[in-house]
């Protein structure tokens, strides 16, 4: 009979054993960041056709002990102001930036220590250029957004001041777009994001308008806008990463082209296409995947070449 009891222990400590082996990797899945990111919001104004304004709230929960929070940009970053509130107290935070790998700026927001558990709420706003391209023609808004880990809610507003029309498509499809007196706004939102989970930002607008603009044109082109961003954003919603729009296939046409003549560094590269470093970087990274290129650290810079073989 003891040698029973020992059977039924030893079953006891394999099955206790077997369910650490499976739950320790969801508690240490669950904990592997120093924050938890509740919730964040990015808000863009149009300050004139070349500038805009944008304003960036986190909302984080502290897993481990923090002094800084830092986010990188592919965008430049002009006069940034940072307020944090920790616990509900409002703090002073410092800000800087350094220009890192392929000019992209690395923002360091500093503030007080601390401790887990702590709630967090981050508001930095400032001007960035090169998020207003043109692209055929026209005037676009372009904006690229990828997290590395999740988050509870998402939410991006673009403010359209008097003066300007939304063009087709939008992409992806907002989820609500309102006019307004004085504005036009273009509103995001999701819940529940994954880790790498990335946000690829379309929108087509008009030079200013003359003061006699009739309103009800400018309603009719909200009107295509927001039918023709539907369309366009359950199409974005199924395509891979190289079904991106038609003009950045010819990107890519353009750049071999010029890579034909030798290697050329990726700051040159901006020059020579006439868009912002930001897109550029994106447009290299896609073809660096599909093996079309390969970049080498030259300084701040890349060198880019067509791939041998």
């Amino acid at each position: 009979m003891p040698a029973v009891k020992n059977q039924k222990s030893r079953r006891g400590k394999s099955i206790i054993i077997l369910l650490l082996l499976f739950f320790l990797p969801l508690v240490n899945a669950q904990t592997s960041y120093d924050y938890q990111i509740n919730s964040y919001s990015v808000y863009f104004e149009v300050v004139d056709e070349s500038k805009i304004k944008e304003t960036i709230e986190i909302d984080l929960t502290a897993n481990t002990t923090l002094e800084q929070y830092i986010f990188y940009s592919d965008y430049s970053i002009e006069n940034p102001d940072a307020i944090v509130e920790i616990n509900g107290r409002t703090v002073i935070a410092n800000v800087s930036i350094n220009i890192i790998t392929g000019n992209i700026n690395a923002v360091y927001i500093n503030f007080p220590t601390i401790n887990k558990g702590d709630r967090v709420k981050i508001r930095i706003s400032f001007y960035s250029s090169g998020v207003i391209q043109e692209v055929n023609g026209r005037k676009q808004f372009s904006y690229y957004i990828k997290f590395s880990q999740p988050v509870g809610y998402f939410y991006a507003r673009l403010y359209m001041p008097k003066g300007y029309a939304v063009l087709t498509p939008i992409i992806p499809s907002p989820n609500k777009l309102e006019s307004r007196e004085n504005s036009l706004i273009l509103e995001w939102s999701k819940k529940n994001l994954r880790s790498g989970e990335e946000f690829y930002f379309l929108v087509g607008f008009s030079q200013e308008i003359k003061e006699k603009f009739d309103l009800r044109i400018l309603l009719i082109l909200v009107l295509f806008a927001f039918v023709g961003g539907f369309y366009s954003g359950m199409l974005y919603k199924d395509r891979k990463a190289k079904e991106r729009p038609e003009f950045l296939k010819s990107d890519e046409e353009k750049v071999i082209e010029i890579l034909k003549e030798g290697p050329i560094l990726q700051s040159e590269l901006v020059k020579k296409l006439k868009v912002s470093k930001a897109k550029v970087s994106i447009l290299l990274r896609e073809m660096e995947e599909k093996g079309l290129i390969e970049r080498v650290k030259d300084g701040r810079s890349y060198l880019v070449k067509l791939k041998e073989g």
